[in-house]
């Protein structure tokens, strides 16, 4: 995550382990204070502005017996962006192995019937040596048998 829009809602947590400091935000009061677009880096900048061993961007490194901050932001995780699954029932294309008769990929699972028929159309031009089918659960829509062996092997 790299803005503070894209964290889920809940509570954002601040802790330095230098100066035992710790804080405790929601993301809504956080999203109204700074903005949705606010980087992560740019928030935990200004959460931590008033810490004794800040130092400023730009600031040449910390010496080897200097203190520094060590805070760290944690975010609820983002939101899952999950599609809507439409009510039909998925079909799926599947390539079979040619000498085992053994399943080799689950191709595709697709939901309107006429674009698994192109998927699997699609399928057949490009494993032209495998069988394919196109199945709605257990029940075989269309299949591809395995082409006839040449003589000569």
């Amino acid at each position: 995550m790299r803005r503070l829009g894209d964290a889920g809602p809940g509570r954002v947590f601040v802790d330095c382990a230098a100066c035992k400091r710790s804080g405790r935000y929601t993301v809504a009061s956080l999203i109204d204070r700074y903005g949705a677009d606010t980087s992560t880096l740019d928030l935990l900048r200004h959460l931590t502005a008033s810490c004794r061993y800040q130092r400023a961007p730009g600031a040449p490194p910390a010496r080897k017996y200097e203190h520094l901050c060590l805070a760290a932001i944690t975010l609820p995780p983002a939101l899952k962006q999950i599609p809507p699954v439409p009510p039909s029932t998925p079909y799926t294309i599947e390539i079979w192995d040619r000498i085992g008769g053994k399943l080799e990929l689950h191709l595709a699972t697709i939901y309107p019937l006429t674009a698994a028929i192109a998927a699997f159309e699609a399928a057949c031009l490009e494993w032209p040596t495998n069988e394919v089918t196109l199945r709605d659960r257990a029940r075989i829509v269309q299949k591809r048998e395995l082409p006839p062996r040449s003589a000569t092997g």
